[in-house]
């Protein structure tokens, strides 16, 4: 017997993770909707169909882009006749309010000047949405970026007088759509607040627990779906205790609903929880997701790890060298290790910033920019992995600098850290950036400047 699907369940989930202004790419949102991609998909997750989910990430996420996500999302309600069609828009990204018509704007990859020419006014996305009204929809927003506060050169939010927000109560236009029947609006935290990088960088505090309550841990044994009010219950309970307890700073989220309390998903695949079997993590990766035959033309079929001694032929493609493929990086050719001591020295930054005489919404701003450094190594060619290697090194001096609150050396190897970045900004524009936002974050939590 077919395990059940959530049918009648469509997913936009867009991440603004790069932009044509390198200073204001956020890397480390692609983990956040990739998380909630992966979750939705599962069979034994959320159980939608996968042809109902579409994820735009870094150059798809333009502002026609997400115009062109828009009309997917209502071209695929439109043709569910069944009037049970449940909607949700995800996305993870920068928001800016103007105080002059008190108006919220999404920013899309393809930022530019003049503005009027590449924002999206929250007000058009929620007409947009809206405009096949589906039976049930919920709209999560998470705008506002510990990572990316701070932003230095070019700056034409604040040369347009607009400014880096959370969907604020007054100007929140998406939530306008929780007036409708079987509407919720979810965002991760209030106007004047961040959104906060869990340490470990696996993704951000609110999606960490967006996702633990996709999958049982705001249920009760006996329920077989994941109702809104589920949602919006434990991510109003944790995210503020989490943020609390990891960085000693405020996060709110801000949710409103009207009308039924509708399923989002079906929990655990429909089968609810297990009296006695443990609940899965966010971070653990998923179960393997047994699916059909597949007919693979004589070709070659791969379901688990592979180990060659040779040369490894897979379709048009030939792996003679050493390949490693992980959520992290993906490089191909002769790396001699880089890759392991790349994942080593990370560790390492972890360890040091954890140990470091740091705390409230300081380190979680550091915490969040090196998610988002590291987020750009892992998309470092493969040729140029020794460059990537020394990036990786450079910043774990820094961070022992900053545990040890030596603020002399932080600042030498900090400009050692911003050269070896500037080496690969042709490979990666955004790297460069990032590493000047680090040691901008750490001179100002040593004293330094």
């Amino acid at each position: 017997m077919d395990n059940p699907t959530f049918s009648h369940g469509y997913a936009l989930l867009i991440a603004v993770n790069e932009n044509m202004i390198p200073n204001y790419a956020l890397p480390t949102v692609a983990k956040d909707a990739t998380a909630v991609r992966d979750v939705l998909v599962h069979p034994e997750r959320c159980a939608y169909p996968a042809e109902n989910v579409r994820l735009l990430l870094g150059r798809e996420a333009t502002r026609e882009g997400i115009r062109g996500g828009l009309a997917w999302l209502k071209e695929r309600i439109a043709a569910d006749s069944s009037g049970d069609a449940t909607a949700v828009f995800f996305y993870s990204g920068h928001g800016a309010h103007n105080p002059d018509d008190n108006s919220y704007y999404l920013l899309p990859y393809d930022l530019r000047s003049p503005l009027a020419d590449s924002l999206l006014r929250a007000t058009d996305v929620a007409a947009e949405i809206e405009a096949v009204k589906p039976r049930r929809l919920l709209v999560v927003l998470d705008c506002c970026h510990a990572g990316g506060m701070g932003i230095k050169g070019e700056d034409l939010l604040g040369d347009a007088g607009l400014r880096k927000s959370a969907a604020p109560a007054e100007a929140r236009e998406v939530v306008a759509l929780a007036r409708g029947q079987g509407r919720a609006a979810l965002s991760s935290s209030s106007a004047a607040e961040s959104s906060y990088v869990r340490s470990d960088r696996a993704m951000s505090i609110f999606t960490y627990h967006f996702v633990e309550a996709l999958t049982g841990h705001a249920q009760a044994e006996g329920a077989t779906e994941v109702l809104v009010s589920d949602i919006m219950g434990h991510v109003s309970r944790l995210v503020p205790s989490s943020a609390r307890a990891e960085y000693d700073a405020p996060q709110t989220p801000v949710y409103q609903t009207s009308g039924e309390n509708f399923p989002v998903a079906l929990l655990l695949g429909g089968q609810g929880i297990s009296k006695g079997v443990p609940l899965p993590s966010p971070t653990a990766p998923l179960p393997a997701a047994g699916g059909p035959a597949i007919n693979t033309g004589g070709g070659a079929y791969f379901a688990g790890p592979v180990s060659a001694g040779g040369n490894v032929q897979a379709g048009q493609k030939t792996v003679g060298g050493d390949e490693i493929g992980g959520s992290k990086y993906v490089m191909s050719g002769n790396f001699s290790g880089a890759v392991l001591n790349i994942e080593s020295q990370l560790t390492n930054v972890t360890q040091s910033i954890m140990a470091a005489a740091v705390s409230g919404p300081a380190k979680g701003d550091l915490t969040s920019l090196i998610a988002a450094l590291e987020a750009e190594l892992g998309r470092v060619p493969a040729e140029r992995a020794k460059e990537a290697e020394a990036v990786a090194g450079r910043l774990a001096k820094v961070t022992d600098a900053v545990a040890e609150g030596d603020g002399e050396m932080a600042d030498l190897n900090g400009r050692a850290l911003e050269r070896a970045a500037d080496a690969l900004g042709d490979a990666r524009p955004g790297l460069p950036a990032a590493a000047r936002q680090i040691t901008a974050a750490i001179r100002r939590v040593l004293g330094v400047i």
